[in-house]
């Protein structure tokens, strides 16, 4: 949070300043201990975000009812978007194990086979820059630090670079899913 946005919400939660910082601090508690009994992570984090976000609104300008009603839907918005990234770094996280797998070539009978022999086959089809920006964009360390170098390497800020990730990653699973459709198929002709 900027000084100015600072600023700006002491001053919308009470008019002394004092009175503006016991009552930040109070909402600030109030969070971290909803966080803290739905047992997320970092709960002190994701109150501080939440915070963040409403002093943001309030800089721009909107109009807004501020009370621990409002905070408490933000704070939901901003969880779920933390749940969400967590399940979808999970889910990724498994692919790119998945590669670093020392068999490069998958038993084509098992499932799990099958969907490795159509990831490395999907992987293989993309562009190289697009191949290097997925891999690059979900590595396991740094991912903040690395995602603020690449998207510099590339020119672009972070929001475009979430999107060419966002973009890529959907053709890459629509890719697998098509392969393991064809798969399937041939499976079952073969059956016959």
């Amino acid at each position: 949070m900027t000084p100015e946005e600072f600023e700006a919400l002491l001053a919308h939660l009470a008019p002394d300043r004092e009175q503006a910082g016991a009552r930040y601090q109070e909402l600030r508690r109030r969070l971290v201990r909803l966080f803290g009994w739905r047992l997320y992570e970092a709960p002190e984090d994701l109150a501080d975000e939440a915070i963040d976000r409403v002093a943001r609104r309030i800089v721009e300008g909107k109009v807004i009812r501020f009370g621990f009603a409002y905070l408490c839907g933000v704070a939901r918005n901003v969880a779920q978007e933390k749940l969400r990234e967590r399940q979808r770094e999970q889910y990724l996280a498994a692919i790119l194990a998945a590669l670093a797998a020392p068999d490069p070539e998958p038993e084509p009978a098992s499932e799990a086979g099958r969907r490795r022999a159509c990831f490395y086959a999907c992987l293989a089809g993309l562009p190289a820059d697009q191949r290097r920006l997925i891999l690059q964009y979900h590595q396991e360390s740094a991912r903040i630090a690395s995602r603020q170098r690449l998207a510099h390497e590339l020119g672009i800020g972070l929001n475009a670079l979430r999107i060419r990730a966002h973009r890529v990653r959907r053709k890459l699973e629509d890719c697998c899913f098509r392969c393991l459709e064809t798969k399937d198929e041939e499976g079952r002709r073969g059956s016959r």
